[in-house]
Order: structure tokens, then C-alpha cells, then sequence
């Protein structure tokens, strides 16, 4: 059987566009207007620009190895929650934009950032961008995937998959049955790499 929370059994807003369960039991909720939902198993918490997120639209959010919490937002670059207060990473610390769709963290720590325009990482210092100069699409990224080879692939809207492996791109579109529209990739328990994707193409394994 189906339980439904809404903002009547106190969720922040109804439509949610992420959510992820923290290394303590934690249910987060990043919605689209209304910030963020935090659920304990008994009620919600809210956090939004009135308590210091950078923006209400929130497209992901990731727990880093270190526990701090990552939520891309729209327009507000990314804003990292370490449990006391938030800290803000935008345009003015060096982002290329503030449009952030998916968020990443590598093997070796890096943050990967899914920007309207090409990839932002993080190493904890300061950001590097690829972008269609440096090979990478030019088109918004929606979800991205480190494989089990330390391959980094990029769903794109419109650009189809890239494929980063560490040294250069490679670019997979109007594949048959591979939409050039991908929003989110996973890899399976035996290594095939899986593309939901837009514009009617369904998934391609």
C-alpha cells in the first residue's frame, strides 16, 4: 500500500524534484518553490532562503564523504549544509553559471557539478570547467554517473551521452533508440550502463 506526503502532512511543497537518505536515517526532500524538506521518521523540517538556502528550486542533492550535504539549486548555484549553516558556491566563487542539475562526488573526492553549459569540479579549493571548448557538449547536463572503470558519463538535453575517461570525450548521439535528451543514467550489478531518456525514446540499455 501507497502513504502520501504532502504539504498537508507537512512537506515544504508538492512537487519534489530530489531526494536522498543521509548516513543517519534522514529523508531530504528538495522541492520546486518550497526549498527543503528534511524527514526524521516522525515530522518535517524546513529549510529554505528564509534560512539560508541560496534558492528555492532545488534539481539535487548529495551527502558528501565527509557528511555535508550538496543541494544544486536553480539560479543559486550550489549551497553546502555542514548540520549548523549554509555556505554558498556561485557565479561570484567561480562557477561558470548557477544552474546546477546534478551533483556528483568522485572517487578521489572531486565534486562534479551538472551546469546549463558544459561540467564544474570542485576539488575542495576551487572549480575547473569543460565546457564545448574543452570537448564536452554544450548542451545543459541532467545526470551523471561515475562507472565502476572511473568512466564519467553525461546525460545531456539535446546533446545525447558523453563520456569522460579522465583524458578526453566521447560523444554518443542519435544512437538507435537513444534519445538525444537523457536525465538520469545508471549502472547495473553487471556493469551495463542504463539511460532514461526524453522525447519519446524510452530506455536504452
Amino acid at each position: 500500500s501507497f502513504t502520501h506526503y504532502t504539504e498537508k502532512e507537512g512537506l515544504s511543497h508538492n512537487i519534489v524534484a530530489s531526494m536522498l537518505e543521509d548516513r543517519s536515517g534522514n529523508i531530504w526532500f528538495g522541492t520546486w518553490g518550497g526549498g527543503i524538506s528534511k524527514y526524521d521518521g516522525k515530522s518535517f523540517t524546513h529549510f529554505t532562503e528564509k534560512e539560508g538556502l541560496s534558492s528555492n528550486i532545488v534539481y539535487s542533492i548529495l551527502e558528501d564523504s565527509y557528511g555535508s550535504l550538496w543541494f544544486g539549486t536553480d539560479a543559486g548555484g550550489v549551497s553546502k549544509y555542514d548540520g549548523k549553516g549554509f555556505t554558498h558556491f556561485t557565479e561570484k566563487e567561480g562557477l561558470r553559471n548557477n544552474f546546477i542539475r546534478d551533483i556528483l562526488e568522485d572517487k578521489s573526492g572531486n565534486l562534479w557539478l551538472a551546469l546549463n553549459e558544459g561540467i564544474a569540479i570542485y576539488d575542495g579549493k576551487s572549480f575547473t570547467h569543460f565546457t564545448q571548448k574543452e570537448g564536452m557538449s554544450d548542451k545543459p547536463v541532467w545526470g551523471m554517473l561515475e562507472d565502476r572503470s572511473g568512466n564519467i558519463w553525461f546525460g545531456t538535453w539535446g546533446g545525447g551521452v558523453t563520456k569522460y575517461d579522465g583524458k578526453s570525450f566521447t560523444h554518443f548521439t542519435d544512437i538507435k533508440g537513444l534519445s538525444n535528451i537523457v536525465y538520469s543514467i545508471l549502472e547495473d550489478k553487471s556493469g551495463n550502463i542504463w539511460f532514461a531518456t526524453g522525447g519519446g525514446g524510452g530506455v536504452t540499455k
